[in-house]
C-alpha cells in the first residue's frame, strides 16, 4: 500500500475516556513447596475370605433373598426420587446391585459344595 492523501482520513483522531475501570489485584508470593517424599514398596496383599454378602449374613432362604431384592428396588427408587442417581440409570444400578448379591450368594454355595 502506498501512503497518500487517503491515509490521513483513515487515522484515529481521538480516543475517548473509559466509562469505568477496575483495580488490578496484586498476586501473592508463592509459599515454600515441600519436597515429595519417596514411597515405600507395598509388601504383600493377601485375600480376605468370608466378606461377601453371604459370608456376612450367613445362609439365607429364598424368601429372605426375595425380601432383600425388594429392599434393593425400594432403595433404588428412593435414590432416584432424591436425585442421587438419575432416573434413566436407576434400573441399571438396581440390576447391578442385585447381580452382585446373587453372584456372592452363588459363589458361597459353590464353595460349600467343594
Amino acid at each position: 500500500m502506498t501512503k497518500g492523501k487517503d491515509d490521513k482520513e483513515n487515522k484515529v483522531g481521538k480516543v475517548g475516556a473509559s466509562q469505568s475501570t477496575k483495580g488490578v489485584k496484586s498476586t501473592e508470593a508463592v509459599s515454600d513447596v515441600d519436597k515429595v517424599k519417596a514411597t515405600s514398596a507395598v509388601g504383600r496383599v493377601s485375600a480376605v475370605s468370608g466378606v461377601g454378602a453371604a459370608g456376612a449374613i450367613g445362609k439365607i432362604t429364598l424368601d429372605q433373598r426375595d425380601r432383600l431384592m425388594s429392599i434393593v428396588s425400594e432403595e433404588a427408587a428412593k435414590l432416584a426420587a432424591q436425585g442421587v442417581i438419575p432416573h434413566n440409570q436407576r434400573e441399571i444400578v438396581e440390576q447391578a446391585v442385585k447381580m452382585v448379591i446373587d453372584a456372592s450368594l452363588e459363589e458361597n454355595s459353590d464353595e460349600k459344595k467343594r
